[in-house]
């Protein structure tokens, strides 16, 4: 905290803050006595104000202790901030204390649920209070998310990589058909051809795993955004040797034929037979695809998926790319053949050569798989991104909010006023959660131009909600006020003139009489009204003599009075002349229960307290007051969610910051009120407190600052507000807001699979890059053969590079076919959150630009390898 004075020092000395310094009408040298509410306590101890202090550091961890909560009125109980004094002042002084340790879960106790905690503390007689359920089920739901998520990321990294081993080995194989043959013809036997095997792919990959490992890290702080704790060594570790083993084996199965095979074979250059068992893989595939795809529509609309359904798209996009391959490629030998009848050689060339290559179809599938992972990754991280976007405009409002702490909504509405004269940049708004329905109000007259027609409310709610005006009664600001009127009571009456202070939202009463039955003019001075902006009368009330204790009486039965003027003594000017008095539009009695008969007519305003019931009944005590209505009545509102039920038997109307029933007239129905949610009423500070008897002191105040005002700016806002007495309590930007959101797993997970999918695509160009080498040497002899033949080179040249070329654009073009497959059939939005958050429609998670834009990058990274894996030769 900060202290203006001094922190105390002894007992009875003690610091308050400034809002509570304020309710107690105290300061430094001030003297305050506290006592306690236990029965057969010590008695009541004067303390001296030592200082006034401010909350630092308002959202941090200490201030979160609910025993140092700010203090606020709620169900008509008023508290007031904590006050600060020594612990020698419990001493036989004020009750026995009670200590209170707060601390930050660890993440043992989040672990373990806290019951051996809980358990241990209670044993020992103490009193615990641990997390909520609801929030250990949101980190246990948090947690849930990240551990799928990066499941799904794995698992795609995983199917990319094996297929990229597998396509590698493949090919690297039949790079050494020869040395097996050699080994063969030496009389090897298949166990030691086989550890030589082990040994020739076992030796890269042991210097290759520093290198992994120290890339994986890297990987890991960019997607979590921090170090990776020791903890998570050992298994790090245990899964690089899995994977370890895992490439390895794939490796060598891919040479395990070569051991079988006949040495003639061996040294055959032409491509083998093609592979046994692709067809039952690809039917496997395409079980799993559907059983995932089952699973994904059998789960609840935008929730985190759990089973097959978390490997789902890359399931899919598999199961498509591999049924793509088998397509392309027999449609690949038939447009071979048919080019070749018409005599278009390179194209015959380009197109057999895709048909015959064994292998060449994965190759394809790879490429399909990598460019749809990478499009629909790229589309859930854009959808996640606008779906935190969409809900921190409902649950923030607008692109900077300040909380603030005022004395009332009417010192909140002039500060920001008087801080932003021009409207533009910053908004006075109130909130009330307690009221039913809950109420946002805001100054109606600057929305558009703060919220700039963004967030949930519609860009006419401004208009709508604007109230109006009867016509604003000229401002008092004179030392007195005089009052003409007729009495037609036996008895005197008293007439309260009740007043608010336009700037400072004090308030302030004049009581003028006693006035004597008949015609008589009393006066009594004014004070809390001088100068500008002067003071606004709110209302008239009759009252009877005074009391024992000199406080009037309420008016009896049947009195009556009739008001014919009241004017300020200086300047010298009227405050209700005939024409404000007599007009029915300006007066109105009390909204609830039995009121006084207030009636306007022919230049005067007659109040008339009701006579008791004929049937002899007990009447309630009616309201004595009659109400100035400078401001539209009923006031306009903005409606979300059901109407109330007692709405449909009587008028809308509702009771904002603990006031009585105010009117209310529905102007338009929204889904969605910002802050509130999908359930309250939207309302015009303005108007709600010009019908409001006295300033409301209640609620939460928070000021909004529009999306282009500067850091500078902001600041100046702030000091303005400082300046008229308004202190900045709390201040939160939308980029935070979203930046928070952006912590949960789901957007983790979100970040990691789409590292996956650029690790998927560098796989699939590296594999196509080692094809790409390998075929090199085999299809130049493959060309010189056919130059002997008489094909022309650049015939040759052209199906060399076009049908390299057609690999890459049609596994590209097959990778958005796959992707787009992919994302119509799973057909689910993207789960966002770990709540259960609705309010706001979850964006689509297929997104075309994301897949066209991975398509791009796809092949440009695609074309840029194998470019320069073909560079290191030429064919001639």
């Amino acid at each position: 905290m900060r202290v203006d004075g001094a922190c105390p020092a002894a007992v009875g000395q003690a610091v308050v803050s400034r809002a509570a310094a304020k309710v107690l009408n105290t300061k430094v040298g001030g003297s305050l006595e506290l006592r306690t509410q236990q029965t057969g306590a010590a008695p009541p101890l004067r303390v001296t104000v030592t200082g006034l202090y401010e909350r630092g550091d308002v959202g941090g961890d200490w201030w979160a202790d609910p025993a140092f909560a700010p203090g606020r009125i709620a169900a008509g109980e008023e508290t007031v901030d904590p006050v600060f004094l020594p612990l020698g002042a419990f001493t036989g002084m004020l009750a026995a204390p009670t200590a209170v340790y707060t601390a930050q879960a660890p993440r043992a106790l989040l672990e373990d649920g806290f019951e051996a905690t809980a358990y241990a503390l209670k044993t020992a007689g103490f009193d615990y209070t641990g997390p909520p359920g609801t929030l250990l089920a949101k980190i246990s739901g948090d947690r849930a998310a990240t551990r799928r998520g990066v499941l799904a990321g794995w698992v795609q990294a995983l199917v990319l990589c094996a297929l990229a081993l597998g396509i590698v080995g493949r090919y690297t194989a039949q790079d050494r058909r020869p040395d097996y043959a050699l080994l063969k013809l030496r009389g090897a036997t298949r166990t030691r051809t086989a550890r030589l095997t082990v040994w020739q792919h076992l030796l890269p990959m042991l210097v290759a795993l520093p290198f992994g490992l120290a890339l994986g890290w890297a990987a890991a702080r960019l997607a979590a955004g921090a170090a990776a704790p020791v903890r998570a060594f050992p298994p790090a570790g245990i899964a690089a040797a899995v994977a370890l083993a895992a490439g390895l084996a794939l490796l060598v199965l891919a040479d395990l034929p070569l051991l079988r095979t006949p040495v003639a074979e061996l040294l055959r250059r032409a491509p083998a037979a093609g592979r046994r068992g692709a067809a039952l893989f690809d039917l496997l595939l395409v079980a799993g695809a559907a059983a995932a795809l089952f699973q994904v529509r059998t789960q609840e609309p935008a929730a985190v998926p759990s089973g097959l359904a978390v490997v789902a798209p890359a399931l899919l996009a598999l199961a498509a790319a591999a049924l793509l391959a088998r397509l392309v490629t027999a449609l690949a030998g038939r447009a071979g053949r048919a080019a070749l009848r018409a005599g278009r050689v390179p194209w015959a060339l380009a197109a057999l050569q895709y048909h015959r290559r064994p292998g060449i179809d994965r190759i394809f599938a790879l490429v399909a798989v990598a460019v749809a992972l990478l499009g629909l990754a790229g589309g859930d991280l854009l959808a996640g991104r606008d779906a935190r976007a969409d809900r921190t405009a409902v649950e923030l409002g607008a692109e900077r909010v300040l909380t603030v702490r005022a004395a009332n909504q009417t010192t909140l509405l002039n500060a920001v006023r008087q801080a932003d004269p021009g409207g533009k940049d910053a908004m006075a708004v109130a909130l009330d959660d307690t009221a039913s329905p809950p109420v946002l109000a805001l100054d109606a007259s600057r929305l558009a131009a703060v919220t700039g027609g963004a967030g949930a409310l519609a860009p006419g709610t401004a208009a709508a909600l604007a109230p109006g005006r009867t016509g604003e009664l000229p401002p008092v600001e004179g030392s007195g006020l005089t009052v003409a009127a007729r009495n037609d009571s036996p008895g005197p009456l008293r007439l309260v003139v009740q007043l608010t202070n336009a700037g400072t939202g004090g308030v302030v009463a004049v009581t003028l009489g006693p006035l004597a039955p008949g015609e008589h003019e009393a006066s009594a001075p004014l004070r809390g009204c001088a100068g500008a902006p002067g003071c606004r009368i709110v209302g008239l009330a009759l009252a009877g003599p005074t009391d024992e204790d000199g406080k009037p009486a309420p008016p009896a039965a049947a009195s009556a009075l009739t008001v014919r003027s009241l004017r300020q003594d200086d300047p010298g000017t009227p405050v209700l002349d005939a024409g404000a008095l007599g007009d029915p539009r300006r007066w109105r009695a009390a909204l609830t229960g039995p009121g006084l008969v207030v009636a306007p007519f022919e230049g005067a305003l007659t109040l008339r307290v009701p006579p008791p019931a004929e049937d002899g009944t007990t009447r309630s005590r009616p309201d004595p007051h009659a109400y100035v209505v400078d401001g539209s009545l009923p006031i306009p509102a903005v409606l979300a969610g059901d109407p109330p039920r007692d709405w449909a038997s009587a008028e809308p109307s509702a009771s904002p910051f603990g006031s009585a029933a105010q009117p209310l007239r529905i102007v338009a129905r929204v889904p969605v009120i910002p802050v509130l949610g999908a359930v309250g009423l939207v309302l015009d500070l303005d108007a709600v407190h010009r019908a409001l008897p006295a300033p409301a002191t209640t609620g939460t105040l928070q000021v909004w600052l529009a999306a282009g005002v500067a850091p500078g700016r902001a600041a100046a806002i702030a000091d303005g507000l400082a300046a008229a007495g308004v202190e900045v309590v709390g201040s939160e930007t939308a980029a935070q807001h979203r930046e928070r959101l952006a912590e949960q797993g789901t957007a983790y997970a979100g970040r990691f699979r789409l590292l996956s999918a650029v690790a998927g695509l560098l796989l699939a160009a590296v594999a196509a890059a080692a094809a790409v080498s390998v075929e090199r040497r085999v299809r130049a002899g493959e060309v010189r053969a056919m130059r002997v033949q008489g094909v022309p080179h650049r015939a040759v040249t052209v199906a060399g590079a076009g049908g390299q070329a057609g690999l890459l654009v049609l596994g590209t073009l097959g990778g958005l076919l796959a992707g787009a497959f992919a994302g119509w059939a799973i057909d689910a939005p993207v789960a966002a959150f770990v709540d259960d958050w609705r309010l706001t429609a979850p964006p689509p998670a297929l997104r075309p630009g994301a897949l066209g834009l991975a398509a791009l990058a796809a092949l440009f990274v695609l074309a840029v390898v194998s470019a320069l894996a073909s560079a290191r030769g030429t064919d001639k």
